[in-house]
């Protein structure tokens, strides 16, 4: 492939291995120990006064380390120490590095640089003058302190709490540097300002090299990072022929070399990028033969090269790359995932995807007592009848044969897929596939954080719970239902149970008093789909934000065209040029799509503003940031005082019961979505960690489920059943969390911005939460840049702190938008007498009962026909999963 021997031709070029090192000259002998007091006559090879060690002899064989040609530093592998602390030194001037970032001092100022190429010295920073103190004849301050004790002028007996700084004349007992003590500093040397040669050196805060005196005018501190040999350089030698700085290791990369190679790569995967959307685009949005071929062969050359980076980024010791911002390029650039498995491996990989997809996606189902009506699909037909049926019987046999003819005929493939999951981690230098799935929150303790997240919001959901509980007990009678069990999942409006938005109609808690519903208001006033996307724009640019490219207008697909098929989910797309952005939708003039047109834009905002960052940075600084910034706007667009903003309601009614049915509605959708959620992957790591074996997967699923959403099966269930598998991230290997993660995080952003725009104020009932729009907020605008701009340049707690002035998912936002939901809940469940929570009732799963082979009619167990051959593989299938990598595609949950 020629992007691949472009790379490859790169790093030749690039990057040049150095010369071996010369061997070490042999250790000289140990002085006996009455030499080693400090000899303050004791001349350097530069002329200098100098140092001496103490408690060692040169050639101790200490760990293997040596003395410098001036019998003074000590050598461990390829870096000058001390002799006790360890800490870098300079073999020729013998000052120490930092013992971190392992800069040197500047010869001509003394200055020591910290990991941020600040530069040490005293409290104010003041750099050391020649005779070794800092600014009006300060003591300089001791490496490990970092400059936190206070200058003592003229106290030669200062002393703090291990750290030492001195001004005066010097002593055996008085020491420098290393709080070890294992240094005994003699005078300061006298600099004698001698110009430096006409070239560079490390150092210097404000230029990559540094040109300044020297030491001795003709022994420079410090050669630049190349493997040049001159006085005092890598490779340079004393006049015995000992090494006084030993060459670099051998996969020692210059970091301007490095930055080089860096700049290719973003170049080759941001052209490679925009090879693979466009395929992609092109076949979502006339869904073909021809355009599946090319965006299957975009998909595999996007491997390829994925592969060819990260083998030649593994040639580089991270260890030895002071940058931080490129050490992270390498790091984040050397985690492929599944691209890392050898080609026969991918190709299994791939084809164990397919296959199960292929059996989801291909499985009907006959209608509920009319054996003859037959083909019934997950979407429109399923999901239709989950949603709008209120029959108990049809209900849980439409729950349990979409469960026999998808997740139990995949079961034995998916545990396939765990081993080869497990494979790909360890090739990304994992342990687990969970932990590759938790490698981009880059935070130790995340699943922690999602617990305690979780914790926040339980007791809302309980009363939640609770209160629909009741409703449906109510609805279907006590002796389905009783006062205190978990909710069978079959009633809920959904086939996961994941959102109870369906069920609204029986739980409602103030009949007739309905939210807004401005789509008549939208026909009358002859909204468009372009005129919708305009209106987004208008948000945005309000807030100072930036307003949509030519190119977004003239290329996106906003309405579904005639005369071809189009996949048409709504998606947001980046083809990683910095100039083109899409959006593909098949709008409808109604409310819910203008508020997913503001939602899709938020995503392009996200990508022009971290557009001019390299490619690796371009995403959200976690997996859930990008889908959490476009439900914060949404909370904004759907409130009354917005749509009263835009024209579409005259007068919006502000008064409890509206304002109860609004949060309720909007909670059947949130708040069971998130045990759900958390349920779903907790199962899966447990999965990938082999906690879990084959024959424990379907009770452990049906455990989870219980322990954390109070939702049982309405059906005993066994490990011949695979529960989990009927749905659709989990045949297609994509994580869930991420999902969990926005709905948290929207809710901090937006009481961030809510709080900018001055709409926020919790002791004022005029500004509750839950009422805030950010229209024509400029601050909530600042906001919402800081947030975007750093892409995942920096860490997600670091782009969220700069933004909102918090690090940590945080539940207390989400409750503080629902408090007055969670109030009236609490009352209304007071009065009733309700149980908040549920207790277990029952068995719901058995390793050895045999449901799988069996059908409901009626809500009884009969004798199942032959099982239904397993469709063939089909590269759509895998195009889905690939669409969830290059787009922001909005996948129903």
């Amino acid at each position: 492939m020629t992007s691949l021997a472009l790379l490859l031709a790169a790093l030749a070029v690039v990057r040049a291995d150095p010369a071996p090192a010369p061997a070490p000259a042999p250790a000289p002998a140990p002085k006996p120990a009455a030499q080693l007091e400090f000899d303050p006559n004791f001349v350097d090879l530069g002329n200098l006064p100098g140092r001496q060690t103490t408690a060692r002899p040169p050639g101790d064989g200490f760990q293997n380390r040596q003395f410098d040609v001036g019998g003074r530093s000590q050598f461990d592998g390829q870096r000058p120490i001390d002799g006790l602390g360890q800490r870098p030194i300079d073999g020729l001037s013998q000052r120490p590095f930092d013992g971190v970032s392992q800069r040197p001092f500047d010869a001509g100022l003394n200055r020591q640089y910290d990991a941020r190429q600040q530069p040490f010295g005293d409290i104010n920073q003041q750099p050391f003058d020649a005779a070794g103190r800092s600014n009006g004849g300060r003591p300089p301050y001791d490496i490990a302190s970092g400059g936190r004790y206070p200058p003592l002028n003229g106290d030669a007996n200062f002393r703090g709490a291990g750290g030492r700084s001195y001004d005066g004349p010097r002593v055996p007992q008085t020491l420098f540097g290393d709080v070890g003590q294992d240094q005994i500093n003699g005078p300061s040397p006298s600099l004698p300002g001698a110009p430096r040669p006409a070239s560079s050196y490390p150092g210097d805060r404000d230029r990559d090299r540094y040109n300044g005196p020297g030491l001795n005018g003709d022994a420079p501190l410090l050669r630049p990072l190349g493997l040049d040999g001159g006085p005092g350089g890598f490779g340079s030698t004393g006049p015995d022929g000992a090494p006084l700085r030993p060459l670099p290791p051998p996969n020692f990369i210059p970091e301007g070399e490095l930055r080089e190679l860096l700049g290719r790569v973003d170049s080759l995967t941001s052209q490679q990028c925009t090879h693979t959307v466009a395929a992609q685009w092109a076949f979502e949005t006339n869904v073909n033969g021809v355009t599946q071929v090319s965006a299957l062969e975009a998909q595999l050359q996007n491997s390829e090269l994925q592969r060819a980076v990260r083998e030649t980024l593994n040639q580089v010791d991270l260890n030895l790359v002071e940058n931080p911002d490129l050490a992270r390029q390498i790091r984040l650039l050397s985690v492929i995932g599944p691209a890392a498995l050898p080609p026969d491996q991918l190709d299994r990989y791939n084809g164990l995807i397919n296959s199960m997809l292929a059996v989801y996606n291909s499985a009907t189902i006959c209608a509920h007592r009319e054996p003859l009506r037959c083909g019934l699909r997950l979407d429109p037909d399923l999901t239709l009848i989950m949603a709008r049926s209120r029959d108990w019987d049809e209900l849980q046999y439409v729950w349990l044969e979409w469960r026999r003819r998808s997740g139990f005929k995949i079961r034995d493939l998916f545990d396939q897929l765990v081993d080869l999951s497990n494979v790909a981690a360890k090739h990304n230098n994992l342990t687990s596939f969970a932990d590759y799935w938790m490698f981009p929150y880059e935070t130790p303790d995340f699943r922690l954080q999602l617990e305690t997240a979780w914790e926040e919001v339980r007791p809302l959901y309980e009363q939640l719970h609770a209160y629909v509980r009741r409703k449906l007990r109510d609805f279907y009678g006590p002796d389905k239902i009783s006062r205190q069990a978990p909710l069978p999942a079959h009633i809920l409006g959904n086939m996961w149970a994941q959102s109870w938005s369906n069920i609204l109609d029986i739980t409602i808690p103030y009949p007739g008093k309905n939210f807004l519903d401005v789509g008549p208001q939208m026909a009358a006033q002859g909204y468009t789909p372009a005129a919708m996307f305009r209106l987004a724009e208008e948000f945005y640019t309000s807030m100072n934000m930036s307003a949509m490219p030519a190119e977004f207008w003239s290329h996106s697909v906003l309405e579904e065209p005639p005369a071809r098929v189009v996949v048409c989910q709504p998606s947001a797309w980046d083809f990683c040029n910095r100039k083109d952005f899409r959006i593909k939708m098949c709008t409808h003039v109604n409310m819910n799509d203008l508020v997913t047109a503001h939602h899709e834009m938020a995503h392009i905002q996200y990508f022009m503003e971290y557009k001019n960052l390299p490619k690796i940075y371009r995403d959200g600084a976690n997996p859930g940031l990008h889908e959490a910034v476009g439900e914060a706007i949404s909370l904004s667009v759907a409130t009354p005082r917005h749509l009263q903003a835009l024209g579409l309601v005259q007068t919006a009614v502000d008064d409890l019961p509206h304002n109860i049915n609004f949060l309720f509605a909007l909670a059947l959708d949130k708040l069971p979505f998130l045990p759900f959620s958390l349920a779903l992957d907790k199962w899966r790591w447990d999965v990938f960690q082999k906690r879990k074996t084959k024959d424990q997967y379907n009770c452990h699923y049906w455990f989870l489920r219980e322990r954390y959403s109070g939702i049982k099966p309405p059906f005993l269930r066994s490990e011949f059943d695979f529960d989990p598998g009927a749905k659709f991230h989990v045949p297609a290997n994509i994580p869930y969390i991420k999902y969990f993660v926005a709905t948290i995080l929207q809710f901090q952003i937006h009481k961030a911005m809510c709080r900018a725009a001055g709409q926020y104020d919790p002791d004022n009932d005029e500004l509750q939460l839950h009422k805030c729009d950010i229209y024509r907020s400029k601050e909530a605008g600042k906001i919402l840049k800081r947030l975007m701009e750093q892409g995942s340049s920096a860490t997600w707690g670091e782009a969220l702190y700069a933004a909102t002035g918090e690090s940590r998912l945080n539940g207390s936002a989400l409750r503080e938008y629902f408090r007055p939901l969670e109030e009236w809940l609490q009352n209304e469940n007071l009065r009733t007498a309700e149980f908040a929570g549920w207790t277990y009732d029952g068995d719901y799963c058995k390793r050895s009962i045999e449901t799988a082979g069996l059908e409901v009619y009626g809500g009884f167990y009969n004798a199942a026909p032959g099982a239904l051959q397993a469709g063939a593989a089909h590269g759509l299938l895998l195009l889905v999963t690939v669409s969830l990598a290059l787009s922001h595609l909005r996948l129903p949950r």
